[in-house]
């Protein structure tokens, strides 16, 4: 298995790529060992354009022949959300244009709690929409919470609700079709 991993890594020795035989009259021709560079024994390590302050155990620069070095690269600020509180962001936008804040925050990992109820309701929706696609493309979780409230959260955090917690309202209040699926005879109408 170890050989498996070798050969998938392009780190089998020179003598191993000449061991196959093939049969006379095959359309394949072997070079000799004279004729091909030899490879690499050694790589150096991959230099950073990040900051790595804040994870110590990375280093950069070229790695000594002959030395053990550990293949792995450090992520950038992974030390800063292991251990770190999170944070939560409470929004009561007014119009559309405030949106890409909602993204920016939710890029960096922070959960957004949307309060909409200051909105048009046309623009709430659209608001939701794009947040939602957003939160959709960095793999992250949205949650109704109550009328016109939503929480949007990263990847890294995980939604849970009791199991019959939440009650639904006792009057329900009727949500208007949404306007992309209306051609402009019904919009008038409605």
């Amino acid at each position: 298995m170890l050989g498996k991993l070798r050969d998938l890594m392009g780190l089998t020795p020179e003598s191993d790529i000449y061991d196959e035989e093939y049969p006379q009259g095959t359309a394949r021709t072997l070079t000799r060992e004279a004729d091909v560079e030899p490879l690499p024994t050694s790589r150096p390590s991959l230099s950073h354009d990040f900051d790595t302050s804040s994870s110590p155990s990375v280093t950069t620069g070229s790695v000594p022949t002959g030395s053990t070095a550990s293949n792995v690269i450090g992520m950038p600020n992974a030390g800063r959300w292991w251990g770190a509180v999170a944070e939560v962001l409470v929004m009561q936008p007014r119009s559309f244009s405030e949106m890409p804040e909602v993204i920016k925050a939710l890029k960096e990992r922070k959960s957004v709690v949307l309060n909409l109820t200051l909105m048009e309701p046309e623009q709430a929706q659209r608001s939701v929409d794009f947040v939602a696609g957003a939160t959709f493309t960095i793999d992250g979780h949205q949650e109704r919470i109550g009328e016109s409230i939503f929480l949007f959260t990263p990847s890294c955090v995980q939604v849970s609700t009791q199991v019959g917690g939440v009650r639904p309202s006792a009057t329900p209040t009727p949500t208007p079709p949404p306007a992309w699926g209306m051609d402009a005879q019904q919009q008038r109408s409605a």
